[in-house]
């Protein structure tokens, strides 16, 4: 079978793909076959012709469309199948936009591909973006950016676009002083890495209601979701984690997606701009040492998230029911609609 952990998909230019996978042993021989759809790639198995045959662990594809996401479906000569596809989606203006498809649940079932995004803020998504975007048949967008947030960086998605756009502003109530003073240009802080671990603690304490009503939104139909806020890290994160979790996904590989915002964001040219635009209570430049702890994502910031489920619910199933909402049903229901 295919390790999913080693198969990727990594975009070259606009020209070309390259697949690769964990080397079987012996060799097998892998077909690769390309969609832009990925429910022609759930429910059946006659896909024709594939585009290449390799006895190889990596192969190159031809892009046909550089505006258009394209899915892969990979097979052996055993008939062993892995969908794939690009996990960042190649959008200039937004550097952190993901598809969450792909990771295996706890029962070995896998998230659909092509139904669940999250990202950073939209407003900066050129005119190629919001084609590419257009084609993703996104239904909900959920924004968890407070409203003095949305209001100065309209979400610029068209109804054709999606069918719902959702405010659930996320504000961390037991750091007001912190947010109020960022608005304002300044950056008064000790312990930036305790402080975002703080802030992660508050989105359990009382950030619960807006992350369970994404839920409810999420289930009000076969939605294609995408959820955002500033930067696509904190409260993005934290959703993000949210719906793996519940959908099986063990808290490891939930960590691991978590710190891929490290990955993609340009943290270095974030750092030299805050630097220069930000000053502490004293007026000078906001140092490294505090901006890089409130810009990177760190294994510690989930993990408190985690941690405070545990200290104030007895299991997960309370924490779904109480904290979130969802009943045995519920969960069935996501899970048939999102797992395959």
């Amino acid at each position: 079978m295919f390790d999913l952990s080693s198969c990727h998909v990594e975009r070259l230019d606009d020209r070309k793909y390259r697949i690769s996978w964990r080397p079987f042993d012996p060799p097998r021989t892998v077909g690769v076959y390309m969609s832009d759809d990925p429910e022609h790639f759930y429910g059946k198995r006659d896909f024709g012709v594939p585009l290449v045959t390799t006895r190889d662990s990596e192969v190159l594809i031809t892009n046909p469309d550089a505006r258009v996401r394209h899915y892969f479906y990979l097979e052996t000569d055993c008939g062993d199948g892995a969908i794939l596809a690009e996990r960042r989606l190649s959008l200039q203006g937004a550097p952190n936009f993901r598809d969450l498809g792909g990771y295996v649940t706890a029962d070995g079932r896998k998230l659909k591909w092509g139904k669940l995004f999250r990202s950073g803020k939209l407003s900066t998504l050129t005119e190629e973006d919001m084609h590419y975007v257009r084609r993703l048949g996104l239904t909900l967008v959920c924004d968890f950016r407070q409203l003095v947030e949305q209001e100065l960086d309209p979400t610029p998605l068209e109804a054709r676009i999606s069918r719902q756009l959702a405010s659930l502003p996320v504000t961390p109530g037991s750091k007001h002083n912190f947010m109020d003073n960022l608005h304002r240009g300044v950056v008064a802080v000790d312990d930036a890495a305790g402080l975002m671990q703080d802030i992660n603690r508050d989105f359990v304490l009382n950030q619960m209601p807006q992350y369970a009503e994404m839920f409810q939104l999420l289930l009000a139909g076969d939605q294609q979701l995408l959820i955002h806020c500033a930067s696509g890290k904190d409260r993005t994160g934290f959703g993000a984690a949210l719906i793996l979790d519940v959908l099986g996904v063990d808290e490891e590989a939930i960590v691991q997606d978590y710190l891929l915002t490290n990955k993609y964001l340009p943290i270095e040219q974030e750092i030299q701009r805050l630097s220069a635009e930000l000053r502490d209570h004293a007026g000078e430049p906001v140092s490294e040492d505090v901006l890089r702890p409130l810009l990177e994502v760190r294994p510690e910031y989930l993990r408190a998230c985690f941690e405070e489920i545990r200290k104030r619910h007895e299991s997960k199933q309370h924490f779904y029911e109480t904290a979130l909402k969802l009943d045995e049903d519920k969960l069935a229901r996501l899970r048939e609609r999102y797992l395959h």
